[in-house]
């Protein structure tokens, strides 16, 4: 899930100076899928086992004493045995609480109130806060800010397992990673009254947030996570910048004659079916492939597209310099072989059963965080939003995509044909402008034409229809709502027109 710049919001409790915000510029939101939740009742031999009191030192001070009278009954007998797991702990050889004692397992005291909400995605939300001053229990947040699981509204159970999606983070992630993954740790927030004010904040801000997101809720939980805030400490110093990588090689069973990249076919493709005034043009994100190369074609190439907020800076060349770095930082280069050792085959051809197909697909769904310094070239780079995502939600909508991004044309049509003018794509995809030898003679055209009614004539319209030559892939959509996104596009010189006619 990426920031987001929100409108301030101070809360009503706290303890400690709010951090600095300087967050230039938003993304796309980044979808989680959550595993089944392992319940929240204990049972007789958890209960048994969990007779010591909870005493948690950090930095060789004692947390929150109200643990003292925390038997750890709560924690069910599924998630103690994650708990040992993530510590390396045999599950027969400690009681729970010498496991949370061992682990260092933060706890957030009653009291703590959210400061403001720094992002959300469909499925999670982030959150800076303070905790009071009177109760903070040793526990040194600073530099951390809170991400807790979403539900669709309030009251609605959450199926978001925080501790198997940490022992995914932890265990299949990190390593792969190192250094570059953003840090992330489990918190309890059992007891501490804190989603209720969480909920509360996001009642009093809905009419701030994204229309899709207003009426969308933190879930009820006991634990939560605590991660890296890459806000600047100084925004005078250096600024905030985030992107998605994405896919950063063509996908496995992409067509061969594709004309664009997976990521770019699918922004092609979220375009077309949704040309809302609000939606972040596709030549306004990077191409994937034109990221970690020194070959990628000028058009699509420019470092300007990992952060647009930066394009009209005063400082244009430093800037250009610092992002054409980021576009080829090793991490970066990491992440593409990462993507490409776990996925040989594609959404087509892959199984639900294969865990390295899953870890490409997380791989391929996270956001990059780097602070820029304003005068010279250092960055500081981390990767975040790793959720596991679980192939027996997932799966079916993948392989869908693929097909539709097939058959579809959204990877090989090279025009659009919208109320009967010429567009090029707006996806400015690095193979767009490769060179290669034609391989159809056909040109191939993404045709759209106005929504109709189901009672409409149209309805019966073929998919696809060879036309004067043309290969046409017929869609309905808002034409007005499109052309006006799309008007930079327009062909109307000669030669563009000639490059048409001489496809067609």
């Amino acid at each position: 899930m990426a920031l987001q710049d929100v409108p301030p919001q101070r809360a009503q409790d706290s303890s400690a100076s709010p951090r600095p915000r300087a967050l230039d510029g938003s993304a796309d939101d980044a979808t989680a899928a959550g595993t089944p939740d392992a319940g929240a009742a204990g049972d007789a031999p958890a209960a048994a086992a969990a007779s010591a009191a909870v005493t948690v030192p950090v930095d060789g001070r004692v947390a929150d004493r109200s643990l003292d009278h925390d038997d750890c009954s709560w924690i069910t007998p599924k998630d103690m045995a994650l708990l040992q797991s993530l510590g390396g702990t045999d599950p027969a050889s400690r009681p729970p609480a010498d496991t949370l004692q061992q682990q260092r397992i933060r706890r957030l005291p009653r009291g703590t109130r959210p400061v403001r909400l720094i992002g959300e995605g469909s499925a999670n939300a982030v959150f800076e806060f303070r905790v009071p001053r009177r109760n903070a229990g040793g526990y040194d947040f600073a530099g951390l800010l809170l991400r807790v699981a979403k539900v669709p509204t309030l009251g609605h159970p959450l199926t978001y397992n925080y501790l198997a999606q940490q022992k995914f983070y932890q265990g299949a992630i990190k390593p792969l990673l190192g250094g570059h993954a953003i840090r992330q740790e489990i918190v309890i927030l059992r007891k501490s009254g804190v989603v209720e004010e969480l909920n509360k904040h996001l009642r009093d801000i809905d009419d701030t947030r994204r229309d899709k997101f207003k009426g969308t809720f933190i879930g009820q939980t006991d634990w939560g996570f605590l991660v890296e805030d890459m806000r600047p400490a100084k925004p005078d110093d250096s600024i905030l910048i985030e992107f998605k990588p994405k896919w950063l090689s063509q996908s496995p069973s992409a067509p061969n004659d594709a004309v664009r990249c997976r990521q770019c076919a699918m922004e092609l493709r979220n375009l077309v079916h949704d040309p809302s005034r609000s939606r972040t043009m596709p030549d306004k994100k990077p191409c994937p492939l034109a990221l970690d190369t020194d070959d990628a074609p000028p058009q699509a190439g420019s470092p300007f597209r990992i952060a647009p907020q930066l394009a009209k800076a005063d400082d244009q060349g430093h800037y250009r310099a610092v992002l054409s770095s980021i576009a080829n930082h090793p991490a970066i280069h990491n992440l593409k072989l990462q993507q490409i050792v776990h996925d040989k085959l594609g959404p087509l051809y892959a199984e639900p059963s294969d865990p390295c197909f899953v870890i490409a697909m997380t791989l391929r769904d996270c956001t990059c965080f780097v602070q820029i310094h304003r005068h010279d070239r250092s960055v500081k780079l981390r990767m975040g939003d790793f959720d596991w995502k679980d192939p027996l939600a997932k799966f079916e909508r993948w392989r869908k995509a693929e097909r539709e991004l097939i058959e579809r044309g959204f990877y090989t049509a090279r025009w659009i044909l919208c109320d009967g003018v010429f567009y090029r794509p707006p996806t400015l995809c690095a193979l767009e402008f490769a060179e290669r030898s034609p391989t159809s003679k056909v040109a191939e055209i993404i045709n759209i034409e106005e929504k109709v009614g189901v009672d409409d004539a149209n309805g019966d319209r073929s998919l696809v229809e060879m036309k004067a030559g043309m290969k046409l892939f017929n869609h309905e959509a808002d034409v007005a709502s499109l052309q006006r996104l799309i008007e930079p596009f327009r062909i109307d010189t000669a030669n563009d027109k000639a490059a048409v006619d001489g496809e067609a």
